[in-house]
């Protein structure tokens, strides 16, 4: 077992030496600069080399036989091979008149026949002439004309004869923003895009007016003839934009929770919009009752920043659209709210002085409360308080001492924001241990000191 396993090995590494070797069996010299291996397709042993010139271009061939016979095919080994001369050197063979466009191998009867696909870069060169901005450019997209054409580099598989193309790479560099989280601004930056075809393609993102530099493609810079050609000046239309919410209600302890992302009326919200001056010229937020439609705004606003109270029950939307200076290109963005239905709760006792921070202030739950009046009396229906901020409550004192526990009684007028009249009277105990002392009496005084508004 042990022997056969051994056997297994030495057969392995002696397949994937051969291979290894087998594939590296023809070498392209010549050209103007090192010839380039553009393309390895493995799957049909072809090796697609781009050189610049083909004058002194050769490929030689080497392998343990004297004898070597060359062969090209325009689409396929099978379709259109024909022979060709090469020079033989003992086991080295040596092709020297290569064409553009042509698949050359040896065939030594071995299946596994490799092939190598020649491209004359110097008869398919990129030239920028003429580049500018087409008339056809849209608010998302610019795309560079040039009177020049870019040729198809293309190859074929030697066994069945598919046609492939190589994709030629450029860069264009232009000026841009991006957006900065942190700060909330956007920054200028210079941008590099790779395209295969900058004439086909259409590059986003042009945010300011900027020049446009397009450079390429990869065989030419190879070869150290990077072609260059610039725009000089393009006056942007696209618009960037980024706009957020901040909102600016009160958050008390005794604000009853509602569903999440709910606002509690009255609620004041801030809207900005944040685009790429001076492209963006015009800012309006409309905000609108959904069941109402955008067409039936409630307000509409031409500022970058606005602020709204909502003061209403419902659901809510508010759109800022953002045009360039032409008018012709815009950007929107949108936001969903939300004014939950009010709510009102009283409590019926509470024990200032007693237990510090915890039920020492008499205050009610609420929700979406836009209107809001509260009295206490006590037993002889003199006023002992008065406050009309839900927010806030009464923390059992009259002039600045604690009163007397015992019974008082509130009377409470209110509003929601969905129109609900609220009118609630009821008591409220006052809770105190027999230690506590420095009490102010409620009862008694007509002096008018008995009363505080806040």
């Amino acid at each position: 077992m042990e022997q056969a396993i051994r056997f297994f090995c030495i057969i392995s590494i002696w397949l994937m030496g051969a291979g290894s070797a087998f594939a590296q069996q023809y070498v392209v010299r010549g050209g103007t600069g090192d010839p380039m291996l553009a393309a390895d397709e493995t799957a049909y042993k072809l090796k697609v080399y781009v050189v610049n010139g083909v004058e002194n271009v050769s490929i030689s061939y080497t392998s343990s036989s004297t004898q070597h016979q060359w062969y090209r095919y325009k689409t396929s080994r099978l379709g259109d091979s024909e022979p060709v001369e090469s020079t033989q050197n003992g086991t080295t063979s040596t092709l020297s008149h290569v064409e553009d466009g042509y698949g050359y191998y040896v065939d030594e009867g071995v299946s596994a026949s490799y092939y190598v696909w020649i491209i004359d870069y110097a008869q398919h060169p990129v030239q920028f002439d003429n580049l500018a901005v087409s008339e056809n450019s849209s608010c998302s997209g610019v795309l560079l004309q040039s009177s020049a054409s870019i040729d198809n580099l293309r190859y074929y598989y030697p066994t069945n004869g598919l046609s492939r193309m190589l994709s030629r790479e450029f860069e264009v560099s232009f000026n841009t923003l991006e957006w900065d989280e942190e700060s909330l601004l956007f920054q200028e930056v210079r941008r590099t895009i790779r395209t295969n075809n900058p004439f086909s393609e259409s590059i986003d993102s042009v945010f300011v007016d900027t020049d446009f530099v397009l450079t390429g493609d990869q065989f030419a810079s190879h070869f150290g003839q990077p072609q260059t050609a610039t725009v000089g000046f393009y006056e942007t239309s696209m618009i960037a934009l980024e706009a957020d919410t901040t909102v600016m209600e009160d958050t008390a302890d005794n604000m009853a929770s509602g569903s999440e992302g709910q606002l509690s009326a009255p609620a004041t919200v801030r809207f900005t919009a944040y685009a790429n001056d001076p492209v963006a010229s015009l800012y309006v937020w409309k905000i609108y009752r959904d069941e109402d439609g955008e067409d039936n705004p409630l307000v509409r606003y031409t500022d970058a920043e606005v602020e709204y109270t909502f003061t209403e029950y419902g659901q809510f939307t508010a759109v800022v659209e953002v045009s360039d200076r032409t008018g012709n290109c815009y950007q929107t963005q949108s936001f969903a709210l939300e004014v939950a239905e009010s709510f009102l709760d009283v409590p019926n006792a509470f024990s200032p002085g007693t237990t510090p921070g915890v039920n020492d202030e008499f205050r009610v739950a609420y929700k979406s409360l836009v209107r809001f009046s509260c009295w206490i009396f006590n037993r002889w229906g003199q006023q002992i308080y008065h406050w009309t901020d839900p927010t806030r409550g009464w923390d059992g004192t009259k002039n600045g001492k604690l009163v007397l526990p015992g019974v008082y009684f509130y009377v409470i007028e209110a509003e929601g924001s969905d129109g609900k009249r609220y009118n609630l009277k009821g008591d409220i105990n006052i809770l105190r241990g027999k230690r506590e002392r420095n009490f102010e009496s409620s009862s008694g005084s007509t002096d008018g000191s008995d009363t505080t508004t806040q």
